[in-house]
């Protein structure tokens, strides 16, 4: 081989290791611009629909993988029971109802007579102030002989009979003051019955479940005459009005991530297909390798890892018209952050 050849080869192998240097600085470059990470998978919110009253299922509208609508029925629990609760309580409202009417009634004729009494007691006083009065002016009269012993001692008897007279309209208007009643006893009764009612109507309303949100039907195993518990869990409804993309990204890449961002994901099923979204959040935190206790104290491994790899973190992409087809929770994504 001439050195001429021998120069050409050097210089093909120079250019080929710069080409490959270049190369991987710009695919550093543009993982650095646009982190990305395979590691993702989609999302979205579920219910767990559990009944808020008990009883037997008496008619089942939905089937599993079933796509239901906001306000959809989805079962009716027999309503038997409690529409006779609400009955039940709609009679004891009417009849606490008409007791407070008697008893504003009774405390109305109550008060007249303490009102009748009161007078009794002014009409007793001016009694014996009159008495009181005449005896005064009786009694000066009997030395000089002006009047008889006998008007003087009718003068006394009449003031001794005022006084008792007084004392028995002061006993009597005490005793009616004592004697009214007072309706509101009745009234709280009437009350905590018309709360009672509403509960019985709240929850024969609740015999009818009723989707929260547009979403579809999953884990659906039961039909119609099972007996449901209130918060037992009958099937899940995936919420299909927000989807997400969750992506864990190394603790390098977090720096050039914020909420707001642009991003697009592409479904494994349909990897041309891109679907854009927006950079919702970013993790708070994993659960560690290491770190763990054990007995009350920290466990430290004997062995060291020359080699730490970079920890990742969840980051949560919100879906922009994501298309229906491929939303399903936990299809694998890849996702890509645009700067």
């Amino acid at each position: 081989m001439t050195v001429l050849g021998r120069g050409i080869g050097v210089l093909v192998s120079l250019a080929a290791f710069a080409a490959v240097i270049l190369l991987a600085a710009l695919t550093l470059r543009r993982s650095d611009l646009r982190p990305r990470t395979d590691d993702a998978y989609l999302q979205a919110d579920v219910v767990h629909m559990a009944p808020d009253v008990s009883g037997r299922i008496i008619e089942l509208d939905v089937r599993d993988n079933q796509a239901v609508h906001r306000g959809d029925v989805l079962f009716r629990i027999d309503p038997v029971p409690y529409r006779l609760r609400v009955e039940q309580a709609q009679a004891t409202v009417r009849g606490l109802a008409a007791k407070l009417g008697v008893t504003a009634d009774q405390v109305a004729a109550q008060t007249s007579s303490a009102d009748t009494a009161h007078r009794g007691i002014a009409s007793a006083q001016a009694q014996l102030r009159l008495a009181t009065s005449t005896l005064a002016r009786l009694e000066p009269l009997l030395p000089h002989g002006y009047v008889t012993a006998q008007q003087v001692d009718q003068a006394r008897t009449a003031k001794r009979t005022a006084e008792i007279a007084l004392q028995q309209a002061q006993l009597q208007a005490q005793s009616a003051r004592e004697a009214i009643s007072s309706t509101q006893p009745v009234a709280e009764e009437l009350q905590a019955a018309k709360a009672t009612l509403a509960m019985a109507e709240r929850d024969l309303r609740l015999t009818e479940a009723r989707s929260p949100c547009d979403g579809r039907i999953t884990a659906l195993d039961i039909a119609a005459g099972e007996f449901a518990i209130t918060g037992k869990p009958l099937f899940t409804i995936i919420d299909t009005e927000e989807w997400y993309a969750i992506g864990n990204f190394r603790e390098t890449d977090l720096a050039g991530i914020r909420p707001g961002q642009q991003a697009y994901v592409y479904v494994l099923q349909a990897p041309q297909t891109p679907v854009r979204g927006i950079v919702d959040s970013l993790g708070g935190g994993v659960a560690p390798d290491e770190g763990a206790t054990f007995l009350g104290l920290p466990h430290v491994p004997r062995s060291l890892n020359w080699v730490r790899i970079a920890q990742r973190f969840p980051v949560r992409i919100l879906l922009h018209d994501p298309p229906p087809a491929l939303m399903r929770i936990g299809a694998s994504a890849a996702i890509v952050i645009a700067r």
